[in-house]
């Protein structure tokens, strides 16, 4: 990677939130093979991060871990982990963290600089109802987020929150939204809100092989993106994102390959990201692995990696006591 696009990536994902953007991390292996399209299938506990709403669809207390790795880029550390609990009465109640590091070396001589962000959520999700109409266990999710920076030169916080919104329909359809950041602010600097939202598609056959689409929307103001035709920041964005996964599911074990891709709709830069992953679970345990390359690796961070591990706690105690 050029160097100086690689200097300006790291300044980019390391100290966003200076100028209240914060980076679309694609949290999780699953939904980074995806491609980014997540929003109305996902099935685990980073549903804090991509839509709370979904969260009542975990019946047991579960714990997730998910790491970046990049493959070109030194100095730069993503690190998430949620844990989600089930209350009765309540709703899926849910933790998590999301650590953002960067440093960075500058100046003849080689000055370090170091910049961290952190993401502390609690989230919850409760289902309205079973079924009405069309809509089955269509449900309603809420997070609060508290945001904090640091750097060598500059320490701030911050507070925002997300609501979510998902539904089922007959025929293994679903819709997710999801509003990010609504009301959130850094420093004093408003972080501009974001709207996400998605369909997926399920279906299982033969009780053996399960297959998934899932496509997904993102609309947010004033950044990432340079208008085609005035190259200036476009005041409208829209990013779009695909992705199919193939799962063979026979006893207690699954095993899963997926391929994604997704676009900046009026990025000035003629590129786009595509990802592969694959993931195998048993019983109450899941390891997933996914990359991501870009067509224009100057403009970007170059390959980037996920490593998940899932555990469901509960599933263990209960075939503990069995035991």
């Amino acid at each position: 990677m050029n160097k100086f696009y690689k200097t300006i990536a790291i300044i980019v994902v390391g100290c966003s939130l200076i100028i209240a953007a914060p980076v679309d991390c694609t949290i999780g292996a699953r939904a980074y093979g995806f491609g980014g399209a997540y929003v109305a299938i996902v099935n685990e506990p980073s549903a804090a991060y991509w839509n709370p709403a979904a969260l009542h669809k975990i019946d047991n207390i579960s714990l997730m871990e998910s790491n970046w790795i990049f493959q070109n880029v030194d100095g730069l550390n993503v690190n998430y982990a949620s844990l989600t609990v089930p209350v009765p009465y309540v709703g899926t109640v849910s933790g998590s963290w999301l650590l953002k590091y960067a440093k960075l070396e500058e100046g003849s001589e080689a000055i370090t600089k170091v910049a961290s962000e952190n993401l502390v959520s609690l989230s919850i999700g409760r289902m309205l109802w079973e079924k009405l109409l069309i809509f089955e266990k269509t449900s309603l999710g809420f997070s609060i987020n508290r945001y904090t920076f640091t750097s060598s030169s500059t320490n701030g916080a911050g507070i925002g929150f997300d609501l979510g919104f998902w539904t089922a329909f007959p025929y293994g359809f679903s819709l997710g939204i999801t509003g990010r950041n609504l009301g959130a602010d850094m420093m004093g600097e408003q972080i501009e809100p974001e709207l996400r939202f998605g369909l997926g598609y399920i279906v299982l056959i033969k009780n053996m092989h399960k297959i998934s689409v899932a496509i997904d929307g993102l609309y947010y103001l004033n950044r990432d993106y340079l208008d085609e035709q005035k190259l200036t920041p476009a005041k409208n964005n829209l990013k779009a994102f695909g992705g199919l996964e193939y799962a063979l599911c026979t006893g207690d074990w699954e095993i899963a390959v997926r391929g994604g891709v997704n676009k900046a709709l009026y990025e000035i830069i003629k590129n786009y990201r595509y990802s592969a992953g694959c993931g195998i679970k048993w019983q109450a345990y899941s390891l997933q692995y996914a990359f991501i390359g870009d067509t224009e690796s100057d403009y970007s961070l170059g390959y980037t990696h996920r490593i998940d591990l899932l555990v469901d706690i509960g599933k263990i105690i209960k075939i503990a006591i069995k035991k």
